[in-house]
């Protein structure tokens, strides 16, 4: 019997055994992401970073995360959330998981002090993402890696315009290249 529940942790909070499953996960999934260093979760103590899980007992069934950065952009500093490492167990594909958590963490990245929000995924994800009302901005261009010769992002960008400074910089964050720092998330 599928006893699922819905789970919030500050991401330094994160259950060992969970972060076990997420990294794990993450590692198969986006091995570009996965570093040298020895240790299995390293986080911060006082990252505002969220970590919204779906467990079925003590097995990790969907995962999404939601991060901060600070990004320059056209001569301001915003606040910018991140929704990352979206994924579902592929047992569990299909009953309704994954929206589940994109929905809760976008919820929480609203509620943030955040201007804007960025996600990146590939073109296939645009409806479900939109289904969680997350605009697709084609005409973005993100640029990661060294700063000096940065890199363009490739795959399909969506966004969320929260607060009244980010919309207002909207026009700018679809037209004017944005530099987000050595990686995306």
């Amino acid at each position: 019997m599928l006893l699922v529940e819905l789970k919030v942790y500050r991401k330094a909070d994160v259950p060992r055994d969970i972060a076990a499953q997420i990294r794990s996960y993450v590692r198969i999934q986006w091995p570009f992401l996965d570093t040298r260093g020895r240790a299995l979760w390293n986080v911060p103590v006082d990252s505002p970073a969220r970590t919204f899980v779906v467990l079925d007992g003590d097995k990790l069934v969907s995962h999404a995360e939601a991060n901060f950065r600070s990004v320059d952009h056209a001569g301001r500093t915003y606040t910018v959330g991140g929704l990352s490492a979206v994924f579902t167990f592929p047992a569990y594909r299909g009953g309704g998981f994954a929206i589940e958590v994109v929905r809760e963490a976008s919820a929480f990245l609203d509620g943030t002090d955040a201007d804007l929000a960025m996600l990146f995924c590939g073109d296939p994800l645009r409806g479900f993402y939109a289904s969680c009302g997350w605009q697709a901005i084609k005409s973005a261009r993100i640029l990661h890696g060294d700063p000096a010769t940065p890199v363009l992002y490739e795959g399909m960008v969506m966004m969320r315009f929260i607060a009244a400074g980010g919309r207002a910089a909207r026009a700018s964050f679809e037209s004017q290249p944005v530099y987000v720092g050595d990686c995306t998330w």
